[in-house]
């Protein structure tokens, strides 16, 4: 009988953990797929900028990566009828973002033009994905500085192989965990953390010596 109790405790703390339980994404996911159109509208609002911003990382263009975005959440809106609330809602929104974004830079129109235009969009202070402000008003050399910094590492990162720069904007700039990223790129936690580990030497290598303190 003892036993019994157990297994049913446990299988109640299993479901209690579900995403949806959890996760206030999946359950506007899962209201929009009932029919509730304005939980989409929230879905929208809730992520739309933060994916904007992962799409800006690969395309280093803002009227792309809106384009991206508006692409991302179509098919978001398709795939309604055929969601379920097995992972987290931003875990299934990025493989879809992540799908989209990789598509769109493999295609040669996009690696000529990005080629001509690199030197362009990098002193294009209209094309930096939005960050928060600092507090302090730095001085105008401390302006240069961060500009020169956040250049070289945008050119960088547009330089690694293309597993590691995803694993690594993953992780550093959309705060996912490792094994978020993991599920995201449908590999081993441990291939993530070899990924990001390969990314950030290869950064402080090219970032050198301005890489102190960015990684």
């Amino acid at each position: 009988m003892e036993t019994a109790l157990d297994w049913n405790f446990l299988v109640a703390m299993r479901e209690d953990s579900q995403p949806a339980a959890l996760d206030i994404d999946v359950k506007l996911m899962l209201g929009f797929q009932a029919g509730d159109l304005q939980a989409f509208e929230v879905l929208f609002s809730r992520h739309a900028r933060s994916v904007v911003n992962f799409a800006y990382r690969f395309v280093r263009n803002r009227e792309v990566a809106e384009e991206l975005a508006q692409e991302i959440f179509l098919k978001v809106h398709d795939a309604a009828p055929a969601y379920r609330a097995e992972a987290k809602f931003t875990t299934w929104l990025f493989r879809i973002a992540t799908n989209v974004c990789l598509n769109e830079i493999r295609r040669p129109y996009f690696r000529a033009s990005h080629r001509s235009l690199d030197a362009l969009l990098t002193d294009n202070c209209e094309e930096r994905p939005v960050e928060l402000e600092d507090t302090e008003r730095p001085g105008p050399h401390a302006v240069m500085e961060r500009r020169a910094i956040a250049a070289a590492l945008k050119q960088a990162l547009d330089r690694l192989p293309e597993k590691q720069r995803l694993a690594f904007i993953l992780n550093k700039y959309q705060d996912f965990s490792y094994a978020e990223v993991a599920e995201i790129m449908k590999v081993s936690e441990k291939a993530v953390k070899s990924l990001i580990h390969r990314a950030k030497e290869a950064l402080a290598e090219r970032l050198k010596p301005l890489s102190a303190g960015l990684l």
